[in-house]
């Protein structure tokens, strides 16, 4: 077995012939007739997902979600990890519409169906919720000043 072997599996080869479909689907912004992409994957130590890319050309719109494509577990799993410096906030997390990320030394949730089926760092994930919170900041403001 060659050294780089192992790697073959994290990386996919779109020219091998990777199960995917494209079908035509209503934009939810313009209610024209976009496009989204499936491809179905697996990644190593983990699960099988089915990777989906919409997009209009009206209306430039875009959205990307992961959904998983196996049989979900009878019970749920706890993944517990410790970020001590800036690389730590490079980790790529895998987040379902079931998952429920904490940061208890941040007093900081984010719950199932919020920022769902996405692959992100864990800057990543602070960063959209940052984003997320400061939209609405103004509205917020108006009721609870």
């Amino acid at each position: 077995m060659a050294v780089d072997e192992p790697l073959a599996d994290i990386f996919v080869n779109l020219d091998a012939g990777v199960p995917s479909d494209v079908i035509e689907s209503l934009c939810m912004e313009c209610n024209k007739n976009g496009e989204t992409r499936f491809m179905y994957t697996k990644i190593p130590m983990f699960k099988e997902i089915i990777l989906s890319s919409f997009s209009c050309e009206a209306c430039g719109f875009r959205n990307n979600e992961v959904q998983f494509g196996g049989k979900l577990c009878d019970f749920g799993c706890k993944y517990t990890l410790a970020v001590e410096d800036w690389d730590g906030l490079n980790r790529s997390v895998v987040k379902s519409e079931f998952a429920t990320i904490k940061i208890p030394e941040l007093d900081f949730e984010i719950p199932p169906q919020t920022q769902k089926g996405s692959i992100k760092t864990v800057e990543g994930y602070l960063l959209s919720t940052i984003e997320g919170i400061a939209e609405l900041q103004e509205e917020r403001r108006r009721f609870n000043p």
